[in-house]
């Protein structure tokens, strides 16, 4: 039998998308036993640049000589990840301080004189 689509064939991860907190978790275990980067690219299916960049995201600065050394924990990185993700996202127009005199006069309009917002009238021609 030699067929292309099979339900065991492993999945492959998608080029370019995010790595989950499964992949975080993988690269954490894989990092704890030494395996280098490129290894540890090979397990999880992107490239070793991506690999140093979560590392580097999910370790925290060493703030002191003393004490035990802190690593990389998949914790860690995918909350780095979720606070950069929220800083990422355009801002909302509508937020913005010379927009606010619009949408006054917008919802004076809607309740005084009971404009639609939904709604659009036909206009004869």
């Amino acid at each position: 039998m030699n067929r292309n689509l099979f339900n065991t064939d492993e999945i492959v991860r998608k080029s370019g998308s995010h790595l989950t907190l499964a992949e975080r978790g993988m690269i954490q275990a894989l990092h704890k036993e030494g395996m280098s980067l490129r290894g540890i690219a090979k397990n999880v299916g992107c490239t070793h640049t991506t690999v140093y960049y979560e590392l580097k995201r999910g370790t925290p600065p060493h703030k002191s000589n003393r004490g035990r050394i802190t690593g990389y924990t998949a914790k860690r990185g995918q909350e780095a990840y979720t606070a950069n993700r929220k800083r990422s996202k355009r801002p909302c127009k509508l937020d913005r301080d010379d927009c606010k005199p619009f949408i006054q006069w917008m919802c004076e309009r809607i309740r005084k004189e009971r404009w639609s917002i939904n709604e659009h009238k036909k206009t004869r021609r």
